[in-house]
């Protein structure tokens, strides 16, 4: 479908320079955040943190690393 909508030309600029980043056209880009967006999730489905599994190791982390006081 195609439609019409108005940029500020910052975010354009911006998503353009992304797009390039990405080697997709600015269409592709649109759409794949659009898909993210609208993405719904149930947030009791999964742990928040299964988005980062295989992106590193949390041998070397302790109780003291996790932010929390005591």
């Amino acid at each position: 479908m195609r439609t019409s909508i108005d940029i500020p030309d910052d975010l354009m600029k911006k998503a353009k320079i992304k797009a390039v980043e990405d080697g997709i056209s600015f269409k592709d880009l649109v759409i794949r955040s659009l898909s993210k967006e609208l993405e719904l999730k149930d947030p009791t489905s999964e742990a928040p943190w299964e988005e980062l599994k295989g992106k590193g190791s949390a041998s070397g982390l302790t109780s003291r690393h996790s932010g929390f006081d005591g």
